[in-house]
Protein backbone atom coordinates (compact mmCIF):
# COMPACT_ATOMS: atom_id res chain seq x y z
CA UNK A 1 0.00 0.00 0.00
CA UNK A 2 2.75 2.43 0.98
CA UNK A 3 4.70 1.70 -2.21
CA UNK A 4 1.59 2.20 -4.35
CA UNK A 5 0.92 5.58 -2.77
CA UNK A 6 4.54 6.60 -3.28
CA UNK A 7 4.39 5.60 -6.96
CA UNK A 8 1.16 7.56 -7.39
CA UNK A 9 2.71 10.63 -5.77
CA UNK A 10 5.78 10.32 -8.01
CA UNK A 11 3.60 10.01 -11.12
CA UNK A 12 1.52 13.04 -10.12
CA UNK A 13 4.63 15.10 -9.35
CA UNK A 14 6.03 14.41 -12.81
CA UNK A 15 2.80 15.50 -14.55
CA UNK A 16 3.33 18.97 -16.15
CA UNK A 17 -0.30 19.97 -15.49
CA UNK A 18 0.08 19.24 -11.79
CA UNK A 19 3.39 21.12 -11.70
CA UNK A 20 1.77 24.15 -13.36
CA UNK A 21 -1.10 24.09 -10.86
CA UNK A 22 1.37 23.84 -7.95
CA UNK A 23 3.30 26.89 -9.17
CA UNK A 24 0.05 28.83 -9.56
CA UNK A 25 -1.04 27.89 -6.05
CA UNK A 26 2.36 28.90 -4.65
CA UNK A 27 2.10 32.33 -6.25
CA UNK A 28 -1.34 32.84 -4.69
CA UNK A 29 -0.30 31.62 -1.23
CA UNK A 30 3.04 33.44 -0.98
CA UNK A 31 1.68 36.93 -0.11
CA UNK A 32 -0.55 35.46 2.59
CA UNK A 33 2.33 33.49 4.08
CA UNK A 34 4.55 36.58 4.04
CA UNK A 35 1.83 38.64 5.76
CA UNK A 36 1.42 35.96 8.43
CA UNK A 37 5.19 35.85 9.01
CA UNK A 38 5.27 39.65 9.33
CA UNK A 39 2.49 39.46 11.92
CA UNK A 40 4.40 36.89 13.95
CA UNK A 41 7.57 39.00 13.79
CA UNK A 42 5.65 42.11 14.93
CA UNK A 43 4.10 40.22 17.84
CA UNK A 44 7.51 38.84 18.83
CA UNK A 45 8.93 42.38 18.86
CA UNK A 46 6.16 43.51 21.23
CA UNK A 47 6.08 40.46 23.52
CA UNK A 48 8.90 37.96 24.00
CA UNK A 49 7.29 34.55 23.36
CA UNK A 50 9.87 32.83 25.59
CA UNK A 51 9.11 35.02 28.58
CA UNK A 52 5.34 35.45 28.11
CA UNK A 53 3.90 32.85 25.71
CA UNK A 54 0.33 33.64 26.73
CA UNK A 55 0.84 37.36 26.11
CA UNK A 56 2.47 36.57 22.76
CA UNK A 57 -0.56 34.56 21.65
CA UNK A 58 -2.87 37.33 22.87
CA UNK A 59 -0.88 39.83 20.77
CA UNK A 60 -1.08 37.55 17.72
CA UNK A 61 -4.83 37.14 18.13
CA UNK A 62 -5.30 40.90 18.51
CA UNK A 63 -3.38 41.43 15.25
CA UNK A 64 -5.55 38.86 13.46
CA UNK A 65 -8.73 40.42 14.84
CA UNK A 66 -7.64 43.89 13.68
CA UNK A 67 -6.80 42.56 10.23
CA UNK A 68 -10.17 40.81 9.97
CA UNK A 69 -12.07 44.01 10.79
CA UNK A 70 -10.57 45.90 7.87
Amino acid sequence: MKGTLFQLARRLASDPRVQEKAVEMLHRAKPKAQAAAAGVRAAARDVDPRQDPKGFLRRLKRGWDERDRT
